[in-house]
């Protein structure tokens, strides 16, 4: 089954391209709302944060006023009023907020971490644009329980927030009579903005009063148009001003005591290092960090891999989760890449003699430094430069008779860079050039992924065309080069209540930007389809309607070979009681996979199914809140059915104190898969296929106790259990249909995780904090299986474990300070 077979993908690109461009030029002729816009004044006499607006200069400063409902009730005016005022000086922009409440006592106040985004407390947020590109903001949120959330939100980010960001910056929010305000003040230092006389940023400011679920904003946002940056209003007045030097240093200390299965005594060690951040104008920053430690970082929800694919793990380190922006776009660095699993980590077991034993094997290579550069023009062209280099790793192998040790080089130094340059355009587009560079100078290879990405839209932002192209290029010592390319094209529309858009992907079969980069499989031609139906108006009984529906056709590049035909359709709705219903289906006929099978040139025919599936969520202003998912699915040839449920209660006894409990399982009846493959005595190929059942179960607890809104206690708990019981066993044909075959090994799964991360955290003073972390791993795996749950639970407790307890302080220490002391008398 072929849909294209005259056209070459590259044809087909060149007038997709053309299309688009028609397309954005009908629709250009449109204008936007008109903006709101406020003056800041400058600041005749010290400003105090303390939540009292008592200063002179308050009075003075014009005010933002009249806030438009975001939600539940899209362009109504805001239920409560509230008055905005701003101020600056040279060292940074003061927010005076006042919000209205006839009911102070009625304000909720829950407390929580820092970064917390989903509190059951009012707020107030503040996000400034100084390019004002409609791209790129900054936000600064205080909820009324006085906690502090700050994050990066872009054009594309709207609704997956960048809150591992972290700056530093002062609030107090203070509920009184007549409501509650919030007195901020933003250091320049946490912003970057244009080296010019006169400033113009972008701004809005939003508000949430939680007991009436009810956002609103300063400037409208339209829900019907997508994006919230390119909906701000603007902020007028800053001038003249003279930022102080941007320089500061956070340097740590860390120490822990670790008792691994592996060795009998316990092992101590300390670390030290720093993060340096400098200014190098107002707009170009420098992060690096020296010596990074990484101990402390929540542990990964592992799981048992039966694909031939890498898993992905979400990356949790500070440093390569705040500031990268500029560095993710493309979507060609995976930092988890930098410092992570030696090249040759296996390949030390396959070195032993038969009396050698690996005594260290380093599952991470050691991070030297890493550092960024980025920052903006004041014609919008942001540029990015990431480094980071690794040490040499080494494992250890011991003679058990001679005592004899030696080294295994499992990765040598490794050098690491990125480069971006990203020029923000009209209409919230932009036009990026990337490239991604890897070198080992002990084999002699590099590896080089360079392209452009790309958003033009229409002025009123209701068309766009997407898009990336990227050249893959792999140099070796002793071999010729490879080289690789990727195509990806998507046009449509992106606001309104009828949306749409068309997606074309093309990968040849030697594209691989995995030395830096994320991606599973290549070889790829795809085109997809998607519709969306959106009601953003409250009517009858609910506040909004969504409906989408997606197409999709998948081939194989080489020879456009067919592998799978996908209809998807949901639809979601939140009700005015805020319970959120969902409901979901899939319908795939069969396909060909070319992966699964292991072995190049060979396919297996996937069955195809039918899934249907919900979902709820009930409302987190109750103490005790509930998230539901239920999926079914059925394929007919191997008579295979699999279910899912997912409950996810939330039980919040007081504003302190907050359990989450996730209860996961999955279960599939007679699935096929990939078991083994060899040559047989006659030379041939044979690939053993095993139909099986499979069954997932994971328990996930997490509680969270404020003792103060910056000393926290924090626990999470998981265990994940599979189990894989092989009924019978086929051989692979070529047509990629299976035989029954004789084969009778054991191939059955009983693999278990277990993690206890607990962490106490202080933040006791702004940047600076101390904290203690007990993290405790078990890893089991059998192929004998226990049925029995609680009887599977307890063998894994009692399973030799991993256990660290860490503590870990650092302090920052901004250069102003030591410039302020100088000049006192």
């Amino acid at each position: 089954m072929t849909i294209i077979s005259n056209i070459s993908a590259i044809d087909l690109c060149r007038k997709f391209s053309l299309i688009c461009i028609f397309l954005l030029a009908a629709f250009s002729g449109f204008s936007q709302a008109e903006r709101k816009s406020i003056k800041a004044i400058p600041a005749s006499e010290s400003i105090k944060i303390d939540g009292i607006l008592d200063e002179e200069i308050w009075i003075e400063a014009p005010t933002a006023e009249d806030f438009i409902q975001q939600r539940p009730y899209n362009g109504s005016p805001a239920s409560l009023p509230s008055e905005v005022r701003f101020v600056f000086d040279n060292s940074g922009l003061y927010i005076g907020a006042m919000m209205y409440d006839p009911s102070p006592d009625s304000i909720l106040t829950q407390l929580g971490l820092r970064d917390s985004d989903n509190l059951n407390a009012d707020f107030f947020t503040i996000m400034l644009s100084p390019f004002d590109d409609g791209l790129n903001a900054f936000a600064f949120r205080v909820y009324a329980s006085d906690v502090q959330t700050d994050y990066k939100v872009s054009s594309e980010s709207d609704f997956h927030l960048e809150v591992s960001w972290d700056a530093v910056w002062q609030s107090k929010a203070r509920i009184n009579a007549a409501g509650w305000v919030v007195e901020m003040k933003i250091p320049y230092s946490a912003l970057r903005f244009p080296e010019t006389e006169i400033q113009t940023w972008g701004m809005n400011c939003q508000r949430d009063i939680r007991r009436y679920r009810e956002l609103s904003s300063w400037n409208f946002i339209d829900a019907k148009v997508r994006g919230i940056v390119n909906q701000t209003g603007i902020l007028r007045g800053i001038q003249g001003i003279k930022p102080p030097l941007r320089l500061s240093l956070t340097p740590y200390v860390s120490g822990y005591v670790e008792k691994n299965p592996d060795y009998k005594e316990w092992q101590f060690s300390y670390n030290y290092g720093a993060d340096l951040k400098y200014g190098i104008n107002q707009s170009f920053t420098l992060d690096m960090t020296l010596i990074p430690d990484f101990g402390q970082v929540q542990s990964d929800d592992k799981i048992y891999n039966f694909s031939p694919f890498e898993i992905h793990y979400s990356e949790k380190r500070q440093f390569f989760t705040e500031g990268t922006e500029l560095f993710d776009k493309g979507g060609i660095f995976y930092s988890r890449r930098v410092g992570s699993q030696p090249d040759d980590y296996d390949e030390v077991y396959d070195q032993l003699d038969s009396n050698e034993v690996v005594k260290e094997n380093p599952m991470q290579t050691r991070l030297i430094n890493a550092t960024k550069v980025s920052g903006r023009t004041n014609k919008g062209l942001g540029i990015g430069v990431f480094n980071g280099m690794s040490a040499n790793t080494w494992a250890t192998i011991e003679d058990t008779i001679t005592g004899d040790k030696r080294r295994v080089l499992t990765q040598g130094f490794t050098n690491y860079n990125m480069l971006v340059f990203d020029q923000a355009l009209k209409n919230n587009s932009y036009f990026s050039v990337l490239n991604t560079n890897l070198y080992r100078a002990d084999i002699g290879y590099s590896a080089n992924v360079s392209g452009i990405d790309f958003k033009f839209a229409n002025r009123p932002y209701t068309h766009a065309v997407f898009g990336n192209a990227f050249v893959s290029q792999k140099y070796y010592a002793h071999q010729a080069p490879e080289f690789g390319y990727a195509v990806e094209l998507e046009a449509g529309k992106i606001s309104g209540n009828f949306q749409y858009g068309y997606r074309i992907e093309i990968q040849n079969d030697t594209y691989d930007p995995n030395d830096m980069g994320f991606n599973q499989q290549n070889n790829r031609f795809e085109n997809e389809i998607t519709l969306e139906y959106n009601i953003y108006e409250p009517f009858w009984k609910v506040l909004d309607w969504s409906n989408e529906i997606t197409v999709e056709y998948n081939a194989q590049y080489n020879g456009l070979h067919y592998t799978s035909f996908i209809i998807e359709g949901s639809t979601r709705t939140t009700t005015r009681k805020y319970l959120t219903l969902g409901a979901f289906f899939e319908i795939k006929p069969d396909g060909y996979d070319y992966y699964e099978p292991r072995v190049d040139g060979w396919k297996y025919s996937n069955p195809g199914y039918v899934a249907v599936g919900g979902f709820t969520s009930s409302d987190y202003r109750k103490k005790l809140a509930l998230d539901t998912r239920v999926t079914l699915a059925y394929s007919s040839r191997y008579i295979t059915s699999y279910y899912e449920l997912e409950l996810k209660p939330r039980f919040r006894p007081n504003d302190r104190l907050l359990f989450i409990y996730r209860f996961y399982m999955d279960h599939v009846n007679n699935d096929p898969g990939y078991v083994l493959d060899s040559i047989n005595a006659t030379g041939e190929q044979v690939i053993i296929f095993g139909r099986r059942d499979i069954q997932t179960m994971t328990n996930v607890l997490e509680a969270n106790y404020m003792i103060r809104s910056n000393i926290s206690l924090n626990l999470r708990l998981r265990h994940y259990w599979v189990w894989a019981h092989y009924l019978s066993f086929y051989n692979l044909r070529p047509d990629g249909y299976l035989n029954p075959s004789d084969y009778s090994g054991n191939h059955d799964v009983d693999y278990n995780q277990f993690n206890i991360d607990l962490g106490f955290i202080w933040d006791f003073a702004p940047g600076s904090q101390l904290s203690f972390v007990w993290k405790n791993a078990i890893n089991t795996y059998d192929d004998m299986i226990d049925y029995h749950f609680f009887r599977n639970l307890g063998n894994t407790l009692t399973s030799p474990a991993t256990n660290s307890f860490s503590i870990r302080v650092l302090y920052y220490i901004d250069a102003m300070y030591f410039k302020k002391k100088k000049k006192l008398p």
